[in-house]
């Protein structure tokens, strides 16, 4: 990563600028955070602290690996950092990576220092671009990186997001996710603003009881997918209105995006609007009430409990950022459901699984590979029936890849588990008993290292620890 001078810039310092495909504003700086302001409203308190311990943890999806592709590149400017919070940033920034599809590498500031009591973190894009070849929308600012994805080229020389951190915080710097009682986890902390600095914020603002929209009344990307509970888009509201005031503090403001509802299961994702606005806060965030610690969405809330550790953006936070114009990753695994598992085969003492996978940007030749069976795709989700498994009681691996396509592969960890063994391991004679003949053969055998007829306990040889096995099923006849 790059180790390079942060240049801060004064406050209130606006900057037009532009460029072939358009304009760019550098955002106005507020209290060094690089959280960009349409107004002082709305900037505030950043990611706050709960002291109630919640010892929740949402891992990393299953199918990221060292080997899953990553589908965008980030340049990291370290201030003040201290070694342990830099290797958890790069872990956060891992994560992102491979998730956002970007031709251009990211750049972030990323600055150590005091803020205020209560503060985690804090973070926003350093520029806004509006009108470039690529943009969905007219007249709207999108953040840097975003910009620079969907135009193909950098827009700007500056970096694309500034994010700050409390250095007198009581951090976990763990890259497992088993944060300890009293402590916060910063990969968490470190998701959560990258996230805002790539485009998770509006530009809503709220002052005695009215509501503004935009930067110089120019909307963001954000602001185009909010609503209220009657699906009215803010949008359509009038700016400076007592109406857009009580939208902004309804309780009641969600997101209209088609994918970000696919990522709620087909509702809305839920914004935060509490009925007292809070500055920096309100808005830009999903509800805490709705996607709690622990929760798959609960990434992008405006707080984060002590030991809350969550190392997945989450189905909502993927889908509103498609909404606004992010390609998510490229080639991913991203689910695994169980259907039928079948009872245990008496002749054979095996089973069948159904799985169903679902998938993203899969290659358009090859075949899938699971656990070393070759199947045909057709769509994600994909249902699966996985035949010929040993009945053996012990929890099953699952390992995806497309043959196309390698690096797109994914180990879904205990799955499932096999039903116990149905064939009675220890009646070597087949009478349907564990009696002196089974003893007999076994001792006949004692000594076997390969292809073993008295090998009880299925590891190859006959041994002390078969004797010992068929002794504490002896005089047992063999029924489930």
């Amino acid at each position: 990563m790059s180790l390079m001078l942060r240049f801060r810039f004064a406050p209130l310092l606006l900057l037009v600028l532009a460029s072939v495909w358009g304009h760019s504003l550098r955002a106005q700086l507020y209290f060094g955070s690089g959280i960009p302001c349409p107004h002082p409203s709305a900037c505030g308190t950043g990611l706050v602290a709960l002291e109630a311990n919640a010892f929740t943890y949402t891992p990393a999806p299953a199918w990221l690996n060292d080997l899953t592709e990553r589908d965008a590149s980030f340049v990291v400017t370290y201030t003040n950092f201290p070694a342990d919070a830099m290797l958890a940033f790069d872990a956060a920034v891992d994560i992102w990576g491979a998730f956002l599809t970007s031709d251009i590498p990211i750049h972030i500031d990323a600055t150590w220092e005091s803020l205020a009591a209560g503060t985690l973190a804090q973070a926003g894009p350093n520029n806004l671009h509006e009108n470039f070849q690529g943009a969905a929308f007219a007249d709207t600012y999108y953040a840097a990186a975003l910009a620079n994805a969907l135009h193909g080229t950098d827009l700007s020389s500056q970096s694309d997001l500034a994010c700050s951190f409390n250095s007198t915080a009581n951090w976990y710097f763990g890259l497992d996710g088993q944060t300890p009682a009293g402590h916060y986890d910063f990969i968490t902390a470190a998701l959560h603003e990258i996230g805002h600095g790539v485009g998770f914020i509006g530009s809503a603002y709220f002052i005695n009881g009215f509501g503004f929209l935009g930067t110089a009344n120019t909307p963001y990307v954000y602001d185009h997918f909010t609503e209220t509970a009657d699906s009215i888009a803010l949008l359509d509201i009038s700016n400076g209105s007592s109406a857009l005031g009580n939208a902004l503090t309804s309780d009641q403001l969600y997101w209209s995006g088609d994918h970000g509802s696919e990522g709620v299961g087909g509702g809305r994702p839920r914004l935060h609007a509490p009925a007292s606005y809070e500055s920096g806060s309100s808005y830009s965030h999903l509800n805490e009430t709705t996607y709690p610690a622990g929760s798959p969405n609960a990434l992008m809330t405006p707080a984060l409990n002590a030991a809350e550790s969550n190392h997945n953006p989450g189905p909502a936070l993927l889908g509103m950022f498609e909404d606004m114009g992010w390609v998510i990753g490229g080639c991913q695994w991203t689910d695994i459901a169980l259907g039928t598992q079948t009872a245990c085969n008496e002749e054979l003492g095996t089973y069948s699984q159904e799985i169903t996978l679902s998938y993203q940007a899969s290659p358009t030749t090859g075949l899938i590979q699971i656990n070393g069976g070759l199947y045909l795709p057709t769509e994600s989700p994909q249902t699966i029936n996985i035949t010929g498994l040993q009945a053996d009681g012990f929890p099953v691996d699952v390992s995806a890849h497309f043959t196309a396509e390698p690096t797109c592969s994914a180990i879904f960890e205990g799955a499932f588990v096999a039903p116990i063994g149905c064939q009675c391991i220890t009646d070597l004679s087949g009478n349907g008993l564990t009696d002196v003949q089974d003893l007999l053969i076994l001792l006949a055998d004692f000594g076997c290292l390969v292809g073993c007829s008295g090998d009880v306990t299925g590891d190859g040889a006959s041994s002390i620890a078969d004797i010992l096995t068929m002794l504490s099923a002896f005089g047992q006849p063999c029924s489930l």
